[in-house]
């Protein structure tokens, strides 16, 4: 029986998709590309991601119940599509790779450092095998309840650190626009809200998929809102520069945040449940790396495979770089030119479906 995820469910997945990696991971990377202007960056970023999206999504509403991996062949020819699924299958398994990584890489600099990283990868790895292994349904349903927690803590941040604020620094949000460089800057993070594509691979799980552009429309623009208010928050404590300069600011923001003599100190608990939002990340996008090429091969069920892909993606998080200074660099220079690529593949099946159709009206 074929697994249907409602549209609210798919939205807030998307939500807590975009923001925690965009928060935890992308914040200092913004800064040092665009500064003052990283706001605009962030709008930019997600209209390019939207418009990526579009595509896939109009292609799957061609055949709302069957799966591209399925009917592309009719499309491209059976070799061609082929190679352009198997590419995409790694460009999944790479990029939940390389969020393990980040989030392993985190974890042994600020919290154990005295821990192997591989230890760490491989305890996260084997989480979001188990989740896989549990069915796509389970993932959205673990975003949904962890989209509650972490949010409602996020939305009182500002009021918590309020004191701490500069507010001489908001001026520097429109002061800065003379150069245009955000436009450049954006490219580099287009690809992180392209993601969203991913639907088209599960488009006939999806319930109600005429709405589906509609629900990542509307979760896109508020996970946006809340992605600004963490970059401001992040500028007006902190500064552009200082902010280039941490590892992780968000982490920092939630450092200043005091309840009491109790309670010095929040982000133990906040890092808890940010790292459960990474996990869920993970997991459908180790969970479509596996979808594709079993689909490939005729099969139905991803359960016997979700162990070996998922020993796969532990390898690659370990050996892909050798530190986190040279995983900036790859995110930031190599990363989104493969990205982009990939990610508009899409739009090849559905220029080809709209031609095959106009020939067949005519």
């Amino acid at each position: 029986m074929m697994q249907r995820i409602s549209q609210l469910q798919l939205g807030l997945l998307i939500i807590m998709f975009h923001f925690s990696t965009a928060t935890g991971f992308l914040m200092a990377l913004i800064f040092s590309k665009a500064e003052y202007d990283g706001w605009l960056v962030i709008l930019f970023s997600a209209a390019g991601g939207l418009l990526i999206t579009y595509v896939s999504v109009a292609l799957g509403r061609q055949r709302e119940n069957e799966f591209i991996v399925h009917y592309g062949k009719e499309l491209l020819g059976r070799w061609l599509h082929i190679v352009m699924m198997v590419g995409t299958s790694f460009f999944f398994i790479h990029l939940a790779s390389i969020v393990l990584r980040q989030l392993t890489d985190f974890l042994v600099q600020i919290y154990l450092p005295t821990t192997p990283s591989w230890m760490i990868a491989t305890l996260m790895g084997f989480s979001a095998a188990i989740a896989v292994r549990s069915g796509l349904e389970t993932i959205f349903r673990c975003a949904s309840g962890f989209f509650f927690i972490v949010f409602g803590v996020i939305a009182i941040a500002p009021m918590l650190v309020g004191n701490e604020l500069n507010g001489d620094r908001a001026a520097a949000l429109w002061t800065h626009l003379y150069d245009w460089k955000f436009l450049a800057s954006s490219y580099t993070f287009i690809p992180w809200f392209g993601e969203m594509f991913l639907v088209l691979f599960i488009f006939p799980n999806i319930a109600n998929s005429q709405k589906t552009y509609r629900s990542i429309l509307w979760s896109t623009l508020f996970t946006v809102v809340f992605i600004e208010m963490v970059f401001v928050l992040c500028l007006l404590l902190f500064g552009a520069h200082l902010s280039a300069q941490m590892s992780y600011p968000i982490l920092e923001v939630v450092r200043f945040i005091r309840i009491g003599d109790f309670l010095e100190n929040l982000d133990p608990f906040l890092v808890a449940v940010w790292t459960a939002s990474i996990l869920v990340k993970i997991s459908i996008l180790l969970y479509i790396s596996i979808l594709i090429p079993i689909q490939l091969l005729g099969l139905k069920d991803t359960r016997p495979f979700t162990f070996t892909f998922g020993a796969i993606m532990i390898g690659l998080s370990m050996h892909m770089v050798g530190n986190m200074i040279e995983l900036g660099k790859f995110v930031i220079k190599s990363w989104p030119n493969f990205a982009m690529l990939v990610e508009c593949l899409p739009v090849i099946y559905w220029i080809i479906a709209l031609i095959k159709k106009r020939r067949s009206n005519a």
